[in-house]
C-alpha cells in the first residue's frame, strides 16, 4: 500500500510525470477505492463518490472543517463567490436562479443559434485543410456559445476568451501568493469593470436573457452585487477549461476510432453518445476535493467528520463495478451514469449546452472528412494530458484534411 500512496502523491504533485494514468486508476479501484493519504482521503470508486456527493455533510467550502479558504486575490474572492463554490442554502438560491436558463425547453429554444455558432467556427478551419483544433477551435467555441446565449456581441469574443483564460491561470494557484498573482489582479480589474458595465445596461434595458434576469433578481433582493458580478464571471468564463477539454478528447477518439467518423456521417444522432463516452473515458475534470462535515462510510471504511475527501472522477468512470470494459471506448454502451459532470446538487448545470455544441463539433468534423491525417506526436500519452492535476484532457491536436473550398462562402 505504501508504494500505491507513494505513486498516487507523485502523480498529484507532478501529474506529467505519470505516463500511464489508467494504470493507477486501476491499481487504486482494485487495492484502495478509498485511500487514507496524510492530509486527504482519496476516493477512487464510483459508487464510494456517489455517496460522498449525496452525503448531506459534503461541502465545497475547506472552511467548514476549519481549513484556510483560498481567496488572497480580487479575482480569486469573485470566485469564492461562484455557484459551484457555495453550499447549502446559497447554492440553492443561486442555483435556482439559473436553472430556467438551463432547462431542456429552453436549450432546445438556442440549439439552433449554438450549433450554428459551432459551424460558423469550424467552417474556415475545415477549408484551410488543416488546423489546431484545440488553439483553433475548442478554445475560442466556449466563449462564442457563451456569448451567443447571454447575446453578448461577437466583437467581444476575444476579449472575453482572455479573460477567461485569465480566471484558469487564477485557478492554479488558489491562495494568490504566486509570482503572477498581482499581475493576474491588474489584468482581471478590466474584466470586472467590463462585466460591471454589461449589468448596468441590461439592469437599463433588459432583454429575454440570462444576465437580464440576474440583474433583475439583483432588484428584487435575491441575489447581492457581489453574487451577480461573480455569477456573470462565471457565465463568460467556467466552461473554458471544461468544454475545450471535453470538445478536445471528444474529436481525439473521432479521429482515432477507426469508421467511427463514417458512423457519425450516416448516423448524426451518434454525435451526442460519442461526445458522452470521450466525457466518460477521458474525464476532463479529473478530480476535486470535498469537506467533510459528517462522517461518511464508504464500504469498511468510515471517513471521519472534518476530513477531506479528494473524489478522483477519472478514475470512477473507469470502474469496472459500474462499466463494463471500461477502458475501451465504447459510444454504444448501455451503462450510463458517468461523473465528468458531477452529480447531485454540484451536477454541472452547463452539461446539456456542452452536449449540444460538442455534438454539433462531431458533426462537422465527420461530415468534412476532417479526420484523414493526426499528428504522430499524438501517440504519445504525455500529449494526451494536461499538466494540472484537475483537469484532465488534450493539449494538441493538430489535423489536417482536403482542402474545402466550397465551405469558404460559409466562412466568410
Amino acid at each position: 500500500m505504501d508504494s500505491l500512496r507513494h505513486e498516487l502523491t507523485r502523480f498529484i504533485q507532478q501529474p506529467a510525470a505519470q505516463q500511464d494514468p489508467p494504470a493507477l486508476y486501476r491499481r487504486l479501484l482494485t487495492e484502495a477505492p478509498v485511500l487514507d493519504l496524510g492530509p486527504l482521503c482519496v476516493v477512487s470508486g464510483h459508487q464510494e463518490i456517489l455517496t460522498v456527493l449525496m452525503n448531506p455533510g459534503t461541502n465545497v467550502d475547506p472552511t467548514t472543517v476549519g481549513l484556510p479558504r483560498a481567496g488572497n486575490t480580487a479575482l480569486l474572492r469573485v470566485v469564492n463567490r461562484m455557484l459551484p463554490m457555495r453550499d447549502g442554502a446559497d447554492h440553492t438560491r443561486l442555483k435556482r436562479l439559473a436553472t430556467a436558463a438551463f432547462s431542456h425547453r429552453r436549450l432546445e429554444q438556442m440549439r439552433e443559434r449554438i450549433e450554428g455558432t459551432a459551424a460558423r467556427l469550424l467552417a474556415p478551419l475545415i477549408a484551410a485543410g488543416s488546423f489546431e483544433l484545440v488553439a483553433d477551435l475548442a478554445v475560442p467555441l466556449p466563449v462564442a456559445v457563451s456569448c451567443a446565449i447571454l447575446d453578448v456581441p461577437d466583437s467581444e469574443q476575444d476579449r472575453i476568451t482572455g479573460w477567461a483564460s485569465l480566471v484558469a491561470r487564477a485557478m492554479l494557484d488558489p491562495f494568490g501568493d504566486g509570482p503572477e498573482a498581482a499581475e493576474i489582479d491588474a489584468e482581471f480589474a478590466e474584466f470586472h469593470a467590463y462585466v460591471e458595465k454589461l449589468c448596468a445596461a441590461r439592469a437599463a434595458a433588459p432583454g429575454d436573457d440570462l444576465i437580464s434576469r440576474l440583474t433583475a433578481a439583483r432588484g428584487e433582493g435575491r441575489l447581492d452585487t457581489e453574487e451577480l458580478l461573480a455569477f456573470v464571471v462565471m457565465l463568460l468564463a467556467n466552461g473554458l477549461e471544461t468544454l475545450t477539454s471535453g470538445l478536445a478528447v471528444a474529436a481525439w477518439e473521432l479521429i482515432r476510432t477507426p469508421g467511427l467518423a463514417a458512423r457519425v456521417r450516416t448516423e448524426p444522432a451518434l454525435a451526442a453518445a460519442v461526445f458522452d463516452e470521450a466525457q466518460r473515458l477521458g474525464s476532463p475534470v479529473r478530480a476535486s476535493a470535498r469537506a467533510l462535515t459528517r462522517e461518511v462510510a464508504l464500504g469498511d471504511t468510515v471517513v471521519p467528520a472534518g476530513s477531506v475527501a479528494m473524489l478522483l472522477y477519472a478514475a470512477a468512470n473507469r470502474d469496472p463495478r459500474r462499466f463494463a470494459d471500461p477502458d475501451r471506448f465504447d459510444p454504444d454502451r448501455p451503462e450510463r451514469g458517468h461523473l465528468a459532470f458531477g452529480h447531485g446538487p454540484h451536477h454541472c448545470l452547463g452539461a446539456p449546452l456542452s452536449l449540444i455544441a460538442g455534438s454539433a463539433v462531431l458533426r462537422g468534423l465527420a461530415e468534412a472528412d476532417a479526420v484523414r491525417e493526426l499528428s504522430t506526436t499524438l501517440t504519445d500519452a504525455t500529449a494526451r494530458r494536461n499538466e494540472q492535476f484537475a483537469f484532465g484532457g488534450v493539449r494538441e491536436l493538430p489535423v489536417a484534411c482536403p482542402p474545402r473550398t466550397e465551405l469558404m462562402e460559409v466562412a466568410a
